[in-house]
């Protein structure tokens, strides 16, 4: 039976009798659905649990469901949705199962460097998130707004003092919120919802980390806290013996003694010493404190990053094409020495007040010769299929370009390209084959040309986007955008 047979008539075929609609039904989602149960899985879970089992399973409630004409088909004929959902609730029973009693498999240490938690959470949020999706999504309508903020990042993989900090409350308001969270969770006598649990980590090294830099923290006097990620926390310092401003970016403490996250930082200052362009940050040193914390000194960028330039300055749609095509240059020239970026969004953007742009933040930078040596990472609402999934192909160049249309297509809509309720909802829609809507359609300042432009760079196929950034770059500038636009 042809592949472009739609869902629909393959349904009533199978209802007709036609065991051979079905397996073609199987198999048309087969491949999405495993990466999408594998994408849920922390690694200790990942050894208990069959994706295939899970999957069968599935599909076995979808036929039945089917058979009883309980099975809709929306207009677009694409089950993706109906299957993610049916194979998620099946996933969160069987991940219950696996969580019960004595197996206590939320207090086994996971690998805290894999690209989920680069994304702002780690596999066990994500898992958790799994088990407790149902509960969660009827919680937040029973909570005020601060119980929901921080109820969304304790699931992200926020400790009370981050959530407090990010918040501007005291640490004290956020536990006594997670206590009223705990209170509403529908749950057993004496269960505590996993996701709330505290992490066991092994103990810290007493011994801090002997590295030698190639300066030292008392060559630099902090003077202003200006922003913090996942690993790490950047200050704008001071230079003691030039008086020169610089940027200083730390790794945070629970990562000092992290070796993928300590060699990552290295990587990146080894990356940026052999990227010599102006629209790229200029890295000068990095060193290790007193206490053990390794550092980066860079250039200080006076300036602000792109989602503010966009969410306050308004900017022309022409301008905007401008900005991202200086991107896609800058781009094209690391990819020239053989290094993809794999993080491409606008805060890690910055412009300066004379108009020059610094593309930033390298920390999940890889040589494109080595794909593999640093963990998979990005930012959840940019993230493109093979950043979560090797079944949809290795990050590449194309990785990149769809990096700069995520990175364009927020400018022009003021969002990212996939939003959704929470982390594994998103992970969901950047697995579907669906794109976004084109920013024309979403009520944004556009053209159908520049339209076309950044769906191509959306495709979820990595052979169906420009074939370079220097390709991409091209296109936007042969753009005419009308000066209303």
């Amino acid at each position: 039976m042809s592949d472009e047979v739609s869902n629909q008539d393959l349904i009533h075929a199978w209802q007709s009798g036609d065991e051979n609609a079905a397996a073609v039904l199987f198999h048309r989602y087969r491949l999405r659905l495993i990466a999408l149960i594998r994408s849920r899985l922390a690694r200790k879970l990942a050894r208990r649990v069959d994706p295939d089992d899970v999957l069968l399973s599935a599909y076995r409630s979808f036929f039945v469901a089917a058979r009883k004409g309980h099975s809709p088909v929306p207009d677009s004929d694409d089950l993706w949705p109906y299957l993610a959902t049916v194979t998620l609730r099946k996933l969160s029973r069987t991940v219950r199962q696996h969580t019960a009693g004595r197996r206590a498999v939320d207090l086994e240490i996971t690998d805290p460097s894999g690209w989920l938690q680069a994304a702002g959470t780690d596999d066990l949020a994500v898992e958790h998130s799994a088990i407790l999706a149902d509960e969660v999504e009827l919680l937040l309508t029973k909570l005020d707004a601060t119980a929901r903020e921080v109820l969304v990042r304790t699931l992200r993989g926020d400790d009370p003092w981050t959530i407090a900090s990010s918040l501007s409350i005291h640490e004290r308001t956020v536990r006594r919120a997670l206590e009223r969270i705990r209170e509403e969770l529908p749950l057993g006598p004496g269960e505590v919802p996993v996701s709330l649990r505290p992490v066991v980590r092994p103990p810290a090294p007493r011994t801090p980390c002997r590295r030698v830099g190639t300066t030292t923290y008392a060559d630099y006097v902090l003077q202003k806290f200006l922003g913090a990620g996942a690993f790490s926390k950047v200050y704008r310092a001071s230079e003691r013996a030039t008086g020169r401003t610089v940027a200083v970016k730390f790794l945070k403490r629970d990562c000092w003694n992290d070796d993928r996250a300590t060699t990552a930082l290295i990587k990146e200052y080894e990356i940026l010493q052999g990227l010599k362009h102006p629209n790229l940050l200029r890295i000068d040193d990095w060193g290790t404190t007193p206490r053990g914390a390794l550092f980066l000194v860079t250039e200080y960028v006076d300036g602000i990053d792109l989602g503010c330039w966009g969410r306050t300055r308004h900017p022309a749609v022409a301008r905007i094409v401008e900005i991202v095509g200086e991107v896609a240059r800058a781009v094209d020239f690391a990819h020239s020495h053989g290094v993809l970026h794999c993080d491409l969004k606008p805060a890690n953007v910055m412009l300066q007040e004379d108009g020059r742009i610094a593309l930033c933040d390298f920390g999940l930078a890889r040589y494109a010769t080595a794909p593999d040596d640093v963990p998979q990472g990005g930012t959840a609402g940019f993230l493109c299929p093979e950043q979560i999934s090797d079944t949809y192909g290795p990050i590449t160049e194309r990785t990149d370009v769809h990096g700069i249309g995520g990175l364009l297509y927020a400018l022009l809509t003021g969002h990212p390209p996939v939003v959704g309720r929470d982390l594994p909802d998103i992970i969901t829609r950047v697995l579907s084959p669906a794109l976004p809507a084109a920013p024309l359609a979403m009520g944004a300042q556009s053209t159908p040309e520049l339209d076309a432009i950044v769906l191509k760079c959306l495709q979820k196929e990595p052979n169906l986007r420009f074939e370079s950034a220097r390709a991409l770059a091209e296109a936007l500038s042969s753009l005419r955008i009308p000066a209303t636009g």
